[in-house]
C-alpha cells in the first residue's frame, strides 16, 4: 500500500458527498451522482442563463471545479501516476499521457469515478517506487475485504483498497471472488459490472500463470516451471515436506521469491505448524525452501508441494492425523518406552542420539531446563493479526486437571491434528538428556509387576520397603518437621558387598509404584562443592517434578565423616546434607562403606537395609529367575540349578554368566543347557581365584601364561 494515501485522499463516500451539491454561478443546488440536473428534460434555472446580469462579461460558463459534470461512478481501468510536489508538500494524480512537469490541482479527486486505477508511485527523486491497483466502487471494496482480509503483507482496508503488484491475492482468491461477487451483486448491475471488470483483469494479467497452474494441477504428469511455483502457495493451503526423514504438514503463511546477496536463489515459503510448550497448544512459524532450478520439475520431486496433490494424499493425510493424535495424547507428563532415534537441536543443526529405555515426556518442564529452547507460540487461529500482537496468544487460558501438571485442554481439530509437530520433548534416564523424541516411536511401559517376587531379600524387610513407599506416594497427612518442607522425604540406605541386589531393589520399588527409576552415580554429581551443588539441586528438582524414585548409587564420597584436615571433603558433604534436607522424595543411597558415615546422616535415614553375601539358596534363586528369562528357555532342571549354585557369584556375575553362555549356545546353534553354564562359570571361578590370590601371576614372564593354563586344565 502506498504511503501516505489515506491522509492525502478523501474516501469514495466523502468524494459523493462533494459531488452531490455542484455550485453554479456561486449558488448550490442538490444534484444527483448521475449528473442530471433535478429539473426535467434539461430545463435551466434562469440564473443559469448565459446573458445572467450577475455574470460578468469573459467570465465562462462553468464553475471553478473543472471536475466532468458526469459524476457516475465509470466502469473503467484508468492508467495514473502518483507524483510528489516538493512545493505544496502532497501528493496528486495524473493520467500517463500527461507531461510529469504539468500539476493541475482541480483534478485532485477526479480519479475516484473510475472503478479500478493502476497507479505507478513515483517518490520526490521522480523514481518509481510502487505499482498499485486503487478499487474505488465500496461494495467491490466491501467484497474484497470480506473475501481476501488479512492477506499476508498486503492486507485490504476496507476503506482504501489498494492492493500492490505482483497482486497474488487476487490471483489466489479469483475463484472465491467471482462465486461470491455473483451471488451478492445478483440484483446489482452497477457492481456486477465493475466486479467482471476486475474479474477480466485478473484473468488478462495472470493469463500465463493460470495456465500453468491449470496445467500443473489438472495433468497426469504434473510438472510447473520455477517462476509459477508461487501459483501453488495460496496463503492457508496446506503443503507437504519431509523434514528430518518424517512426513509433516504445514499451513501456508506466505510466499516470497529471495535472491539476496550472499545466498542461493529461492522460493521461501512461510508456514506453521502445531506444537505445544507444556501450558497450551499454538502455532509456529517455519520457512520452507525449493531451491531455483531450470525448466520444469515434477512436484514429487520438489521437497515442498501441497499436501493434496500427492499421489497418495489421502493416506499420507490419515498418517499425519493419527500421528497428531498421539502428539495431542502426550501433553502434560507422560512416562513411556522409547526405542529410536531422538534429536536434540545446536548451532550446527540437530544431533542424533539412539536411545533404547524409558522416557519422561514433559514439554514444560524441558523447556524450563532448557531455557534456550524456547519458541514463540500464536493462538491456534493464527492470522497476520495475531503475528502483530503476542498478547492475543498469551490470552489463551488453560486449567489443570491433575496434579502432575497434566493441562486439560480442548481437543485439536482434525486440521491441527494434521499440522501437529512429529516430535515431543521430554527427558531420556538412560542418556541423562533432555531430548526430542519422534511421537510414533513412543510406547506404553510393560511393567513387571513381579519384580518384588524376585527379588532376594528377607521377607520382612521386602514388606516394610513396600509399605514405606506405598504410603509415601499417596501423600498422606503425617507428622512433620517442625520446620515446613524439612524431612518430607523418604531416605533409605542400601549398604552391602557388590552385587547381592542392592540396585535390584530401588529398581524393584520404581515397578511397585510404576514411577521412574531416576539412577545417577557419584560421577554425575561432581567433584567440588559448586558443582555439586548445581548438579544434585537439578536432580532433585527432576525427581521431585516428577514423583521419580531417586537411587543415587556408590554415595560413600558424600556420606564420608567429616575432619578437620580435609576442609574441601567437609564442603561436599555440608552441601549434600543440606540439599537431602528438603529433598520430598524418594530416595536410595547405596554404599559399601556404612561404617564411615558422618554422624549427621544417621538421623536423616528412615529405613537402612543391610545385604549380606547370597547363601546357596539365594544363588540358586537367582539362576532360577534369569533362567526364565532367557528367550527359548534354558535346558536346565533342578539338579543342574543346585551344581551352578555351588559356584561363589553375586548376583551381578550370574547374569552376565548367563549373556556368555546365551552367546556360546548361539555360536554352537544349540540350545543354552547345563554345559554351556558350566563352562562359563568355571571361567569366572578361575578368575575371582586370581583375583583373591596372593602370590599373583606374572603373565609377563615367557611361558607363564600357557604354564597356568596347563595347571588349571583350561585346554578344551
Amino acid at each position: 500500500m502506498a504511503p501516505g494515501i489515506l491522509s492525502e485522499i478523501p474516501s469514495v463516500e466523502e468524494t459523493r458527498e462533494k459531488l452531490e451539491s455542484v455550485t453554479i454561478n456561486g449558488k448550490k443546488e442538490e444534484k444527483p451522482l448521475n449528473g442530471e440536473s433535478p429539473k426535467a428534460n434539461g430545463e435551466a434555472d434562469s440564473e443559469t442563463k448565459p446573458d445572467s446580469p450577475e455574470k460578468g462579461e469573459g467570465e465562462e460558463g462553468e464553475s471553478e471545479s473543472s471536475e466532468p459534470q458526469d459524476q457516475t461512478m465509470k466502469s473503467e481501468i484508468k492508467h495514473l501516476d502518483r507524483r510528489y510536489d516538493e512545493d505544496d508538500d502532497e501528493c496528486y494524480f495524473t493520467e500517463r499521457k500527461t507531461d510529469p512537469e504539468k500539476k493541475e490541482k482541480t483534478q485532485q479527486d477526479w480519479w475516484m469515478l473510475f472503478a479500478l486505477c493502476l497507479v505507478r508511485g513515483y517518490d520526490s527523486d521522480g523514481d518509481l517506487n510502487s505499482t498499485s491497483l486503487y478499487v474505488n466502487p465500496e461494495p467491490l471494496r466491501q467484497l474484497l475485504f470480506d473475501v481476501i482480509g488479512e492477506y499476508p503483507g498486503d492486507p485490504i482496508d476496507v476503506e482504501d483498497v489498494q492492493i500492490e503488484a505482483p497482486y497474488h491475492s487476487l490471483f489466489h482468491y479469483r475463484a472465491e471472488l467471482e462465486t461470491e461477487g455473483l451471488r451478492r451483486f445478483a440484483e446489482d448491475q452497477e457492481s456486477l459490472g465493475h466486479l467482471n471488470l476486475l474479474l477480466d483483469w485478473i484473468k488478462t494479467h495472470f493469463k500465463l500463470d493460470i495456465a500453468a497452474h491449470e496445467r500443473c494441477t489438472t495433468q497426469a504428469h504434473k510438472a510447473i516451471a520455477y517462476d509459477r511455483l508461487w501459483t501453488l502457495f495460496p496463503p492457508g493451503k496446506i503443503v507437504y515436506s519431509s523434514v528430518l526423514s518424517q512426513n509433516r504438514a504445514f499451513r501456508v503463511k506466505g510466499s516470497s521469491y529471495m535472491t539476496g546477496e550472499g545466498e542461493n536463489p529461492h522460493l521461501a515459503v512461510k508456514a506453521y505448524f502445531v506444537d505445544f510448550n507444556g501450558d497450551r497448544f499454538g502455532t509456529r512459524i517455519v520457512e520452507l525452501t525449493i531451491p531455483q532450478y531450470q525448466g520444469t520439475q515434477a512436484l514429487d520431486e520438489l521437497n515442498v508441494l501441497p499436501l493434496d496433490l500427492l499421489d497418495d494424499a489421502s493416506e499420507v493425510r490419515e498418517e499425519l492425523l493419527a500421528r497428531g493424535r498421539k502428539f495431542e495424547r502426550y501433553v502434560g507428563q507422560n512416562f513411556l518406552q522409547y526405542d529410536g532415534i531422538a534429536i536434540k537441536k545446536t548451532t550446527q543443526g540437530y544431533a542424533r542420539f539412539s536411545v533404547t529405555g524409558r522416557v519422561m515426556l514433559d514439554a514444560k518442564t524441558y523447556l524450563r531446563m532448557e531455557p534456550n529452547e524456547s519458541f514463540v507460540l500464536y493462538n491456534l487461529d493464527y492470522s497476520a493479526k495475531l503475528e502483530r500482537s503476542r498478547k492475543h496468544a498469551a490470552s489463551f487460558q488453560t486449567t489443570f486437571a491433575e496434579a502432575d501438571g497434566t493441562p486439560k485442554l480442548d481437543r485439536l481439530s482434525d486440521e491441527h491434528a494434521v499440522l501437529a509437530n512429529a516430535t515431543v520433548r521430554g527427558y531420556s534416564f538412560s542418556l541423562k538428556r533432555f531430548l526430542e523424541f519422534f511421537a510414533e516411536e513412543v510406547s506404553e511401559i510393560e511393567w513387571n509387576s513381579g519384580c518384588f517376587d524376585d527379588l532376594v531379600l528377607d521377607p520382612a524387610i521386602k514388606k516394610t520397603v513396600r509399605a514405606l513407599v506405598s504410603s509415601h506416594m499417596q501423600k498422606r497427612e503425617s507428622f512433620d518437621d517442625i520446620v515446613k518442607g524439612k524431612g518430607m522425604g523418604l531416605v533409605s540406605v542400601l549398604h552391602g558387598p557388590p552385587g547381592v541386589g542392592k540396585t535390584l531393589t530401588a529398581e524393584c520399588v520404581a515397578e511397585h509404584v510404576k514411577r521412574p527409576l531416576y539412577m545417577v552415580s557419584s560421577g554425575d554429581l561432581g567433584t567440588n562443592s559448586v558443582d555439586l551443588d548445581r548438579n544434585l539441586t537439578r536432580i532433585l528438582d527432576l525427581a521431585a517434578t516428577w514423583r521419580a524414585v531417586l537411587l543415587i548409587d556408590e554415595a560413600d564420597v558424600f556420606l564420608e565423616r567429616r575432619s578437620m584436615s580435609d576442609l574441601h571433603r567437609n564442603a561436599m558433604v555440608s552441601v549434600f546434607l543440606r540439599l537431602l534436607e528438603y529433598y520430598s522424595g524418594i530416595l536410595f543411597l547405596t554404599t559399601n562403606r556404612v561404617s564411615t558415615f558422618d554422624d549427621a546422616f544417621k538421623s536423616r535415614i528412615h529405613i537402612p537395609i543391610r545385604y549380606t553375601d547370597l547363601s546357596v539358596e539365594s544363588r540358586m534363586h537367582i539362576w532360577r529367575n534369569f533362567c526364565s528369562m532367557v528367550p527359548g528357555g534354558v535346558d536346565v532342571d533342578e539338579k543342574g540349578l543346585a551344581t551352578l549354585a555351588e559356584t561363589d557369584l553375586n548376583g551381578r556375575q550370574i547374569k552376565n554368566a548367563i549373556k556368555a553362555a546365551e552367546s556360546l549356545a548361539a555360536f554352537d546353534e544349540v540350545k543354552l543347557d547345563l554345559k554351556q553354564l558350566l563352562q562359563i562359570t568355571k571361567i569366572q571361578a578361575m578368575f575371582e581365584k586370581d583375583l583373591t590370590s596372593v602370590s599373583g601371576i606374572d603373565y609377563t614372564a615367557p611361558g607363564a601364561s600357557q604354564k597356568d593354563a596347563e595347571r588349571r586344565n583350561m585346554f578344551l
